[in-house]
């Protein structure tokens, strides 16, 4: 089989998407598939194995490097005179056979992403943003127009986005959860680096050490943590290990106010994100909006339970009570609190973050192309 993976960046270490069709790339080269990549930019020393196929576009502006790669993709394709059995799109552009969705619809992460949106004024404005109006209408017309055979997205809640701003029939959306490296995200990192962590943060062996791994604090909800931690009534020593970027001064002044600075430690951006789970011992996701939130996955890989908010497409595949809590949205901080004291004992603690490694499991990369290879087929045989 000759597949084309289609993406603005092809680097590994630049985001979630970036991460998945990196992952993916290989895994399909394992099954002895031709993998060809179709990017604007690439890492260096790459798998000889691939083949990679450069797509012009203009970058000195948003709204002109999303369209010009939109429209060159697709080009850069055909010209390549390969006829290849599946075109796999991960970045907006005006052909694909299967479009993977890895967010949800920019409509709704605009909506719990800035304030402004609050007001009808607000959103005329925000509509008006050159950046933000290029989004909506290319995603406008992928979806209207029909520049794909089928459409893969990573939760039941972006799916409902999906059907409900253009009205698209379910038959041609399937629910494909994000993957986990459980080689790379495992308990037995405790072994190898919890000791070395928390001497790092200065977090102390018998301090219970939550983490929040995420950049965009707002929206991924790091006032809600702040607030708990401050409302929890207990004698346990507790750090938040704050991971990620975001406004850390904002923080810090809240966090002041609200009589917990000395609980909470800023790390900044990690690389080696699978040893800082090894140091924590419980993972707080109280994410405003998440498609998905694939932190979430490798928090439960690495054997912490966690508690993750509804608003939060990660949240479907967490079973409450026993691999995590669901928190409800709006978000209630002493909610929150409720289930941190639980997880405050340490054998239940245990006993759910070996549930939530064994639900992990469940959605390794190699169980994640098994499921995407059986929709390859699906199409393909569909439209022969």
């Amino acid at each position: 089989m000759k597949i084309a993976l289609v993406v603005y960046q092809f680097i590994k270490e630049k985001g979630g998407v970036e991460s998945y069709v990196y992952n993916a790339s290989r895994q399909f080269l394992d099954y002895g598939y031709d993998v060809h990549i179709f990017a604007h930019r690439f890492s260096q020393n790459q798998d000889k194995r691939l083949f990679f196929h450069y797509v012009p576009a203009i970058t000195l502006w948003s709204p002109l490097k999303y369209w010009t790669f939109a429209v060159n993709a697709p080009k850069v394709i055909k010209k390549s005179k390969i006829a290849f059995d599946l075109i796999h799109g991960f970045t907006r552009t005006l052909y694909q056979d299967i479009y993977r969705v890895g967010g949800g619809c920019h409509w709704d992460y605009m909506m719990h992403t800035y304030p402004l949106m609050q007001s009808r004024l607000g959103k005329l404005l925000m509509c008006l943003n050159p950046r933000h109006f290029s989004l909506l209408l290319l995603e406008k017309i992928i979806f209207q127009k029909k520049c794909y055979k089928h459409i893969t997205c990573i939760s039941e809640q972006c799916k409902k986005e999906l059907i409900h701003h253009y009205q698209l029939a379910p038959d041609d959306i399937d629910v494909i959860y994000n993957a986990v490296d459980i080689e790379a995200f495992t308990p037995h990192n405790r072994t190898a680096y919890r000791n070395t962590v928390r001497a790092k943060y200065a977090i102390a062996p018998d301090d219970v050490l939550l983490l929040f791994v995420g950049s965009g604090f707002k929206r991924k909800g790091l006032k809600h943590a702040i607030n708990a931690l401050s409302v929890i009534d207990t004698p346990q020593k507790l750090k938040l290990l704050v991971v990620g970027k975001g406004n850390v001064r904002e923080y810090q002044r809240f966090a002041q106010k609200k009589g917990v600075s000395d609980k909470l430690v800023f790390a900044g951006a990690c690389r080696h994100i699978h040893e800082i789970y090894a140091g924590g011992d419980i993972f707080i996701f109280p994410s405003e909006y998440d498609a998905f939130g694939t932190a979430c996955l490798e928090a439960m890989a690495s054997g912490l339970p966690v508690i993750v908010s509804k608003a939060s497409g990660a949240s479907e595949i967490i079973t409450h009570g026993k691999d995590g809590f669901i928190i409800s949205h709006p978000i209630d901080a002493k909610e929150i609190a409720i289930y941190l004291q639980v997880l405050l004992e340490k054998e239940t603690r245990e006993y759910m973050g070996s549930n939530a490694r064994q639900k992990a499991e469940q959605y390794s990369f190699q169980a994640n192309i098994e499921k995407t290879l059986r929709i390859y087929r699906k199409v393909v045989d569909s439209h022969s």
